[in-house]
């Protein structure tokens, strides 16, 4: 039999979160042979959270990143010029916070004046900020540490933060690697966050035709995961290195989607508010978030996956 000659391929560069289960679906496309099926020729670009792969796309050292919401909303509350083509994933008590016992902490209104870790501008910490609140602390009476998500463990281990508030896997090793004194708060089941696809503007709007090739891989690699979860979970547990009784703990909290729903929008939403009531912005107006997801591709070539209303 003949087989039919493959598309040309068009070089493509994703930013990736490469520590997050949240790009699995990419790389189950990639294992596939999903993307050279769509002429695309993918390339990877590591990078250790969502927040510097979607900086990537905007300084356009890649064309997209994955990228939490959070990340998102500050670009676009700072006017940057950022759309999200897709959500790949959504996830509820995957975020939180690990204290160590022996720095006097049992519960998170211990945390007031304490050293907590945190990745600005993530959803770490929108999570510390709203965990916070609910024991009436503001963001100002901790004493927040910026860390790289991979620097966490360390800080925490040697006592340079009393602790973290950051996202699984990390969330998890951090907790085991404590054991007894360590002290576990996660977010609450209805926090469900989202892990987008997005890039600066001005390429999604141009490129049309590769971001639909690219939605068409995913949406190929999530019927895959479903029908055979195990298989997907080995590949994804292979590309992050993660352990894989960790990703097992975590299943029954995250979905791989390929959507665009209204909870990102209210989201958005929200977590500008956030921003702006804790004044980690000047900007004193919620920027229409519309603006910034563009669901025209989606659309195209799956039109029930966007129930966002107009």
């Amino acid at each position: 039999m003949v087989r039919s000659p493959l598309p040309p391929q068009e070089k493509l560069t994703i930013a990736v979160n490469n520590i997050y289960p949240g790009s699995g679906l990419l790389y189950v496309a990639a294992k596939q042979g999903y993307f050279t099926q769509e002429g695309l020729d993918v390339t990877f670009q590591p990078h250790s959270s969502g927040r510097d792969a979607l900086k990537a796309a905007l300084d356009k050292r890649a064309e997209l990143g994955t990228v939490a919401d959070i990340p998102v909303m500050f670009a676009a509350v700072a006017g940057q010029p950022v759309s999200i083509v897709a959500t790949l994933y959504t996830a509820s008590r995957t975020h939180g916070i690990v204290a160590r016992r022996d720095r006097g902490i049992a519960g998170i209104a211990d945390l007031k004046n304490k050293v907590v870790g945190v990745t600005l501008r993530t959803d770490s910490h929108f999570v510390l900020s709203t965990m916070l609140a609910r024991q009436r602390i503001a963001l100002s009476e901790v004493r927040i540490e910026d860390l790289a998500p991979e620097a966490m463990l360390t800080a925490l281990q040697s006592g340079k933060v009393d602790a973290v508030s950051t996202w699984e896997p990390g969330l998890s090793t951090a907790s085991k690697a404590l054991g007894e004194n360590g002290v576990e708060f996660r977010s609450e089941k209805r926090f469900v966050f989202n892990f987008n696809l997005a890039g600066q503007t001005d390429w999604v709007k141009a490129n049309p035709g590769k971001i639909q090739g690219l939605l068409r891989a995913l949406l190929r690699a999530k019927r895959f995961a479903d029908e055979k979860p195990q298989q997907a979970r080995t590949m994804i547990v292979d590309a992050i290195k993660m352990d894989p009784g960790i990703f097992t703990a975590i299943g029954p909290h995250y979905h791989f989607v390929v959507q665009l729903n209204q909870n990102l929008l209210l989201m958005l939403e929200d977590q500008a508010r956030w921003a702006i009531q804790t004044k980690l912005t000047d900007r004193t107006v919620i920027p229409n978030f519309l603006d910034h997801i563009y669901m025209d591709p989606l659309t195209a070539v799956q039109a029930d996956a966007v129930t966002i209303v107009r």
